[in-house]
């Protein structure tokens, strides 16, 4: 009987060191796409007075479930101690499951972006009776940044046929891209629209980050506000989507009945102020009786609740060198500045020498629209 207990206390003494032993505790970082030679980035925390080699197994899989690979290493920790496993100098042995992912980490400077899960698991090296693990998501969306250029986001346009642009901050060239538009009913959000009205665009699989509107597509109606959307996919797998970006379409102005080639206005002879077309370019002439220079600056004007102001529009080739006699010369405002189509801004002309100005408010007409 008394060795029968004593046995008891021996087993006894066993299980309470290896419940001891198994006291780990992982806490783990979102997942480091740019550090591509590890998976392993967390903090381990051992509650016992285990002391000795623990062993870290990390197993990425895709949201489906499907393990794409697994990392392997050995650590050594004191009782009642933590350590920082994370960074570049960690080196773990790896092991590829899918042949396809093996492919596109190999190829890439980062790891892939998809959507996937990382399980870390430990113990103590020799014990595998009481494993500790904890599991993290990664979202490839935490990394993929995409700006609608055009449309502008909440504007009107009057393009009929406009061509969307996006751009992508991270210029990964295996990105494919989903479109899709539709109509926006009244009072109605934004990311509702996209997910439950029928889309009037729907583009899948574009390797580019842009898309001309259609030919067979229904119209875009006038006055009517849209929104579009892009899906990215990686290696048909949907990883991303973008906010959903909203225009208004009016055709009322769309195309006016104006000369493509307007005449030089003199501005020495109009009063300040004045209104002015600009199809393209400014065309101006400047008679002068001294050599001196203009300098042009243009402001964009906007009117909000009684209240106007404007905003300066950095232009690259400003300055112009006047002769003596009349001078006919050319502002260019459609290669070298992005302008909006009928909207008005305000132009100064600066002689140098003279320290005048001549000040005009100009309504900017893309040449595109002209009939």
């Amino acid at each position: 009987m008394k060795k029968l207990a004593t046995l008891s206390m021996l087993f006894l003494f066993g299980m309470a060191f290896t419940l001891q032993a198994q006291q780990f505790q992982l806490l783990l970082d979102p997942v480091n796409p740019y550090q591509k030679s590890s998976l392993f980035n967390l903090s381990l925390i051992n509650g016992s007075s285990f002391s000795g080699q623990v062993s870290l197994k990390a197993t990425l899989k895709s949201r489906r479930g499907k393990v794409l690979m697994v990392q392997a290493l050995n650590q050594s920790i004191s009782a009642n101690a933590s350590k920082s496993i994370r960074g570049a100098a960690v080196i773990a042995s790896t092991q590829f499951i899918d042949g396809e992912f093996n492919t596109l980490y190999s190829s890439s400077n980062q790891l892939p972006p998809m959507n996937y899960v990382l399980c870390i698991e430990a113990y103590a090296v020799g014990d595998l009776s009481n494993k500790t693990q904890e599991c993290i998501d990664y979202q490839a969306s935490d990394f993929i940044n995409i700006t609608a250029v055009y449309p502008p986001e909440e504007e009107n346009i009057y393009d009929p046929r406009p061509q969307f642009n996006w751009i992508n901050l991270d210029a990964n060239n295996q990105y494919q891209y989903d479109f899709r538009l539709v109509a926006l009913e009244k009072g109605q959000n934004k990311n509702v629209a996209m997910r439950r009205n029928a889309p009037i665009v729907a583009k899948d699989g574009l390797s580019q980050n842009q898309l001309l509107f259609p030919a067979d597509a229904i119209p875009l109606k006038n006055n009517q506000e849209y929104v579009w959307q892009i899906s990215i996919n990686y290696h048909g797998e949907a990883v991303s989507k973008t906010d959903a970006f909203s225009f208004t379409y009016k055709d009322s102005e769309q195309y006016i009945d104006i000369p493509r080639n307007l005449s030089y206005v003199d501005i020495t002879e109009i009063e300040n102020g004045a209104n002015l077309y600009a199809v393209g370019e400014f065309k101006f002439k400047y008679p002068s009786d001294v050599k001196t220079k203009l300098t042009a600056e243009l402001y964009a004007l906007k009117s909000k609740k009684n209240t106007s102001t404007k905003k300066a529009v950095e232009l690259t080739e400003n300055q112009f060198s006047i002769q003596l006699g009349v001078n006919k010369l050319e502002l260019d405002l459609k290669d070298q500045v992005y302008l909006k189509h009928l909207k008005k801004y305000e132009l100064l002309l600066k002689d140098e020498k003279t320290k005048r100005t001549y000040q005009m408010t100009i309504t900017y007409v893309n040449p595109d629209y002209i009939k």
